[in-house]
């Protein structure tokens, strides 16, 4: 199976700033692309932060982008989206019996869970009681194959100021314990951080990568803010089977632009 993993696209409406009006082109040359060479793939996972801002006319102006790819997509929400709007406006989401925009969705090799980690009170991660009862009913019976994604990492990356508005760590070690008790786990997929990622939590390979706005920079040492730096943007082409996973980090022509994502709670 093939698939396309997206994140961060940042889009924004009105009169946004270059940073964020760049968001908007790379957006649209990353699905054009994405059209033009992997419509083969069997669906699309975007994993948050699909507005820069919660507004009504970036949220349809992402419906219309989002719609465009040729293949089924769905979607999770990030820190800077608002579930209400998502819900209203994405058609790529789906809301779980307790409001989350949670939802599993079945493919050729398997089941993947896509998790909702925003809290409105905060840039970091969450996982109430509600969620976390959800994640474990669902896998409670299944003995199949699971991608997870979700946009917050349930762990320390390194990235000083991203680690701050990570996924709160009592629920990060609840999550830890149900997935790796869990045998049929193969990948978690995430974004948030604006950098090519990969390794081993828990004995489970993750993976995530560029975003569709300015990157972080790798500081691993600065907690109050968060640097940014020109990189290319990126999206991931995954290859899954029953006996691997391989993630295509793949870069695409951006204009150049360096500066400033701002403070680590911002």
């Amino acid at each position: 199976m093939k698939f396309i993993h997206l994140t961060d696209l940042h889009i924004s409406a009105g009169n946004p700033s270059a940073a964020l009006a760049g968001a908007n082109d790379r957006t649209r040359r990353a699905i054009a692309e994405i059209n033009s060479l992997h419509r083969d793939a069997e669906l699309c996972v975007i994993t948050g932060d699909i507005v820069a801002d919660p507004d009504p006319a970036a949220y349809q102006l992402a419906e219309d982008l989002i719609s465009s790819l040729e293949m089924p997509t769905y979607a999770l929400p990030g820190n800077h989206d608002d579930r209400r709007m998502a819900q209203q406006f994405l058609s790529s989401v789906r809301v779980d019996e307790n409001g989350f925009l949670q939802q599993l969705v079945e493919t050729s090799r398997g089941t993947f869970m896509l998790l909702d980690t925003s809290d409105p009170e905060t840039h970091a991660g969450r996982l109430c009681e509600q969620r976390l009862n959800w994640i474990e009913t669902q896998l409670a019976d299944r003995n199949s194959p699971v991608w997870v994604f979700m946009h917050h990492a349930p762990f320390p990356t390194g990235l000083a100021a991203m680690d701050t508005i990570g996924l709160e760590q009592q629920a990060a070690e609840r999550l830890g314990a149900v997935l790796a008790s869990h045998k049929y786990v193969r990948h978690l997929f995430f974004g948030h951080y604006h950098r090519p990622m990969s390794g081993v939590w828990r004995g489970i390979p993750f993976s995530s990568h560029r975003s569709m706005m300015q990157q972080c920079a790798l500081d691993l040492v600065e907690q109050s803010h968060v640097s940014a730096i020109f990189e290319e943007p990126q999206y991931a082409v995954v290859l899954a089977s029953d006996e691997r996973t391989v993630v295509h980090y793949h870069d695409f022509a951006a204009d150049a632009d360096v500066g400033s994502m701002g403070p680590a709670n911002g």
